[in-house]
């Protein structure tokens, strides 16, 4: 029977966690019956659940006491631990990945009692040790399968070539598989296909980004495929168990089909061309592969042709956090200076009167640009505390806003206290530096937003806050009336 009960209490148990932020709370800890405590050492980290092996990893560890526990009492713990940086928290079917704080106490002669909470994570931008490994993340994924045949050649011919003629026999048959494979897989659709060409401009996109590309064809015979289709596709990859036990489990987490040309001929030695553009969901999750434990996108392309063998390419897609795809565009602008900045940001909205938050001027609020503000949030945008500064600043302040529409009516209701009554919210950004936007929409702008489309719109509105969850400067527009 355990001597000792732990449990976890977080100061912030629904808080959205970025990379180097603390995560702090107590331990509280209840004595059955007076014991030595060698140690309680409390830890952060990451572990996955479950169709794949247990993968995990640590943050940091430390112990905040070692010493005897008296029954009957009651003692509390204060810790503040890094949050980790890498990956981010996931749930989905086949995979999970949850980051924890973990309490432990060392008891001698006895079970050690255990307590452990979880927290989320959000990763705004890649850890630098992960950076160039991250596009090795699939090459293994993308492999085509006929290297399973040269690896069971490898290793059961030699051993066949001394079996007599049953080896012989099977050996033949594994000859006559892989011929098999090669020529239907790869001899024939490229007889007629030549060296077909899937083409992206980026392979590696933010969650909401547009996935746009190309699949280049030059036949040498004519040719009236059924159908060239391309699908994006997000999966779950998991592998349990290992040697003969060993299984893959696939759950594919989201796909879209495009047909890029159906009965249409291709002519002989004239190069065809199929553009094509997916839209990346806004909450794509981010590739990651931990221990065979592995969330991965792709595109594929297939080629349908009467009669004879289909020919098929996929290619992997590489999904980062949103602000890794900004970072070029970032300001030189240290922390120091940002940090500066926004205090005399404060300073301006302490010396301004109410009427200064209700400035029709098309460029200022409160003395400063909106420009200005832009500049001063993407420059701490990684850093909670001078952000939070920065948009507590201006908060409240009119601007001339210019942004570019990404979704159009993303959400309508009033499950968000900023959305207008029968009024909508549309997720945008503004163009350089690209900062990400969520606009609050009267219900009377409705049909402006309808019309313009992914357009850049220009308006007034005034800065209600940041979306934590998404990475978002939020600003609630004026009505037309």
């Amino acid at each position: 029977m355990a001597k000792c009960d732990l449990s976890i209490e977080l100061d912030q148990p629904n808080r959205v966690y970025h990379e180097g932020e603390k995560v702090e709370g107590v331990v509280h800890v209840k004595v059955d019956s007076s014991v030595n405590c060698k140690g309680l050492v409390l830890s952060t980290g990451w572990k996955t659940h479950g169709r794949g092996n247990v993968a995990s990893g640590s943050v940091e560890e430390t112990t905040v006491f070692s010493g005897q526990w008296t029954q009957g009492m009651h003692y509390e713990y204060r810790f503040s631990l890094p949050a980790g940086d890498w990956p981010q928290t996931y749930h989905g079917k086949f995979l999970s990945i949850d980051h924890y704080v973990e309490a432990k106490a060392k008891i001698p002669w006895a079970f050690d009692p255990k307590a452990a909470t979880p927290f989320m994570l959000r990763v705004t931008q890649l850890p630098s040790w992960h950076a160039e490994e991250f596009r090795q993340i699939l090459k293994k994924s993308n492999k085509p399968q006929i290297i399973g045949l040269v690896l069971l050649a490898v290793f059961f011919v030699p051993q066949l070539l001394f079996t007599g003629w049953v080896g012989a026999a099977v050996l033949i048959v594994l000859g006559s598989v892989a011929a098999v494979y090669w020529l239907k897989q790869k001899f024939l659709p490229r007889y007629l296909l030549g060296t077909p060409n899937l083409h992206v401009q980026e392979d590696t996109l933010g969650p909401g980004s547009e996935l746009v590309g190309e699949f280049i064809v030059r036949t040498r015979k004519t040719v009236v495929p059924n159908a060239i289709t391309i699908a994006l596709r997000g999966t779950e990859v998991c592998v349990s168990g290992s040697g003969s036990n060993k299984r893959t489990h696939k759950n594919v987490i989201f796909e879209q089909l495009q047909q890029l040309q159906s009965n249409t001929p291709l002519q002989a030695g004239s190069e065809s061309r199929c553009p094509f553009s997916f839209q990346l969901p806004e909450d794509a999750a981010l590739s990651v592969d931990v221990n065979e434990n592995s969330l991965i996108w792709s595109i594929e392309v297939e080629v349908d042709i009467p009669r004879w063998p289909d020919w098929s390419k996929s290619k992997p897609i590489f999904i980062v956090p949103a602000d890794e795809k900004r970072l070029d565009a970032a300001s030189d602008q240290s922390v120091a200076g940002v940090t500066t900045s926004s205090v005399q940001f404060g300073t301006e909205k302490s010396k301004a009167d109410d009427s200064a938050k209700e400035d029709s001027s098309p460029a200022m609020a409160g003395g400063v640009t909106f420009v200005e503000t832009v500049a001063q949030i993407w420059a701490v945008r990684g850093d909670r505390g001078p952000l939070e500064m920065v948009v507590d600043a201006v908060t409240g302040l009119s601007f001339i806003v210019e942004a570019q529409v990404e979704r159009r009516l993303l959400y309508a209701g009033d499950e968000d206290p900023h959305v207008y009554r029968d009024g909508y919210a549309v997720w945008a950004f503004y163009p350089e530096p690209k900062l990400p936007l969520v606009l609050y929409v009267p219900h009377d702008l409705g049909d402006e937003f309808e019309q313009l489309g992914r357009g850049i719109w220009t308006g007034k509105g005034v800065i209600v806050g940041w979306d934590s969850l998404h990475g978002r400067l939020q600003i609630k527009l004026d009505s037309i009336s």
